[in-house]
């Protein structure tokens, strides 16, 4: 059935109204060489019905268009689309593909909720995704060479990674050197894998989904899971290659917490012909069971989305995303806004577990202000709070507490929890508009981690204003610390509690002899640093490093029974320190209007001493024991 249809003006449309149930448009792409006009049509069909190729790609910026033939009209697109469908195209054969852009009527908010509820179904049901990285602007000899040397790279690290190296972490070199493999053919691998597909929050599921997956760069395809494969191994081995810099980390994380999530047998999945990946592939499957909020929230420091909505909406398609009715947890509705979908979201998880209140860290006082507090934002960085780091409610259960379960009412949020604790002074913010201002920072990633790595070596360092802090606090009703020293480096790096202590005390005192000496004074005059020495040290630890990925953004504070702590840029004195039953970190919530017991949530927070249970279980005073209370947050 041909997509053409004309409106009452005389002027032809590209988009008429799909049939009722699970009907698309296919996109067929007439044969050309790479420098012909572009020429194709659409075409209505049930697309579990067809054979076709769907493309995964950037749309990029929406200003910037190109030209094409469609249904024998002119019609713009991006010129990203259009390079994508320049790579799709066959010589001499027509191609059947699938591309969101032009096989969906997108100003119908009706019909993009639609096709955005059965993506996953589409994606799945392809021959092939092919993900399109666009041209390589040197006539593809730059992504000849770059996939020609990933595959030099991989033979090398097969030889090597071993499963018991993959299972390991170990890291591995080649005894008789790379060979071909050189910097200068290695620099044509960095644009691979710094393209923005990969920030891209809709490539999850679209390669997570495919039965068969693509990289097209410039003229030259190659297998996505050998692209995959050279991440993997180049993760695992050192700077050998000196000026090279390949976002491995990042990209291996992808496939580590999402792509594997979304297979179920891996002999029908994208990666079934790499060892490497089938053997990283059951290692989630021995560790703790993953819900739907896992699949959101874990990958998230390297996801972008233009439109926040889509951080739930790019995900319908897992697995996980379904009850065990096999309906959708929640579905795709363009015309709901964005805290709509939020408050509808977190109440729906809200009955099997209060685990996302970690992710609630407002960092503005219009975030805090506008309802619900107690609602997560769609673009929450903080995976650490949910991902079984810490525990602070170890034991616990949503009964613990009361009989009460959490219950949603409107806008308002009610629970049952333990009151711990109240906030009594607070320091600066680790970041440089939080200097001289109660303005909350926007800083975020690279550029927030080097601003608070340079308040940690600047003199005097901002730890020395925490610390002083902290001195003020004790003296004001004492701490609550054996070893105030080592609390107050812990508390600065949001250690775990499965760490060598010695590690971070040698840590610690290196990093106060070079950057704090009010600081290392203290711990001279005290013999702490005598007393520390005489135990080994395990590991080494970068203190200044690892404290600003830990401190940047937020702010230190102290509490009324003498904990210390990091928490949003909006803790204020007076705030109270509360644990929830499910939740895995402190939160701090503020009084709200006139009711007693009614809150809203600043946010989650690192206390040292409270992050496994201590206070629930084990109070150290006994005025550190905890209230148990029912509360409302609104």
């Amino acid at each position: 059935m041909s997509e053409v249809d004309r409106s009452q003006s005389g002027v032809y449309q590209l988009y008429s109204p799909l049939p009722a149930g699970k009907w698309t448009r296919i996109l067929v792409l007439e044969p050309g060489a790479i420098g012909d006009p572009i020429d194709c049509s659409l075409h209505v069909a049930a697309f579990d019905t067809q054979t076709y190729d769907a493309i995964s790609y950037v749309w990029g910026n929406t200003g910037d268009v190109r030209s094409i033939h469609c249904q024998g009209h002119e019609v713009d697109i991006t010129a990203n689309l259009f390079q994508a469908l320049r790579q799709m195209r066959h010589p001499r054969e027509p191609k059947r593909i699938w591309a969101d852009a032009l096989c969906i009527n997108q100003p119908d908010l009706v019909e993009k909720s639609f096709h955005v509820n059965m993506m996953g179904d589409i994606y799945a049901h392809a021959q092939r995704v092919v993900v399109c990285l666009g041209d390589d602007g040197q006539n593809g000899e730059f992504a000849d060479i770059a996939f020609s040397v990933i595959k030099d790279y991989n033979r090398i690290a097969a030889k090597y990674l071993s499963e018991n190296v993959l299972n390991s972490g170990e890291w591995w070199k080649p005894d008789d050197g790379y060979g071909l493999v050189t910097a200068t053919r290695l620099q044509n691998v960095v644009p691979v894998f710094t393209h923005p597909w990969f920030e891209r929050v809709w490539v999850l599921q679209e390669v997570g989904l495919a039965k068969n997956a693509v990289l097209a760069y410039g003229s030259s395809t190659i297998e996505f899971a050998e692209a995959m494969d050279f991440v993997q191994a180049w993760a695992k081995t050192g700077s050998s290659f000196p000026g090279v810099y390949i976002r491995s980390g990042h990209i291996s994380d992808l496939f580590g917490y999402i792509w594997s999530s979304y297979v179920k047998d891996v002999e029908n999945s994208w990666f079934r012909s790499s060892r490497i990946l089938r053997v990283l592939f059951q290692r989630p499957l021995k560790s703790a069971k993953l819900d739907f909020l896992d699949v959101l929230f874990r990958a998230r420091h390297i996801q972008k989305a233009t439109d926040h909505r889509d951080f739930v909406y790019a995900f319908l398609g897992h697995p996980l995303a379904r009850s065990d009715d096999g309906e959708l947890l929640v579905r795709a509705d363009y015309t709901r806004s964005l805290s709509e979908l939020r408050l509808w979201l977190f109440s729906g998880l809200s009955a099997r577990s209060l685990r996302f209140l970690g992710l609630v860290w407002h960092r503005l006082p219009d975030e805090l202000a506008s309802g619900p507090s107690w609602c997560p934002q769609l673009d929450a960085r903080r995976a650490w709070a949910i991902n079984g780091r810490y525990e602070a409610s170890r034991g616990e259960d949503l009964t613990s507490v009361g009989r009460l379960f959490p219950r949603v009412d409107g806008l308002s949020l009610e629970l049952c929890l333990y009151l711990i604790d109240t906030i009594h002074f607070r320091g600066e913010v680790a970041a440089r508009e939080g200097r001289n201002s109660d303005k909350a920072t926007a800083d975020a990633g690279e550029t927030g981690y080097r601003i608070a790595e340079s308040m940690l070596a600047e003199r005097p360092s901002i730890a020395e204003t925490y610390w002083s802090l902290l001195e003020e606090s004790e003296n004001c009703h004492g701490l609550t610390y054996q070893d105030k020293g080592f609390a107050f480096a812990s508390t600065l790096l949001s250690t775990m509690e499965e760490e060598d202590a010695s590690s971070i005390a040698h840590s610690f005192a290196d990093f106060c002899q070079d950057h704090c000496s009010s600081i290392h004074s203290y711990l001279e005059e005290h013999s702490w640093l005598e007393r520390w020495s005489s135990r080994e040290s395990k590991q080494y630890i970068p203190f200044r490093q690892r404290a600003a990925s830990s401190i940047q953004g937020q702010r230190f504070f102290t509490s009324a029974k003498g904990y210390c702590g990091m928490g949003p840029p909006l803790v204020q004195p007076g705030d109270l320190i509360c644990i929830i039953p499910t939740v895995q970190t402190p939160l701090v919530i503020r009084p709200a209007g006139s009711k007693q017991m009614t809150f809203k949530v600043v946010g989650s927070c690192y206390v040292y001493g409270m992050m496994y249970g201590e206070v629930l279980k084990t109070p150290a005073m006994d005025h550190t024991s905890a209230k148990k209370a029912t509360a409302v947050f609104l």
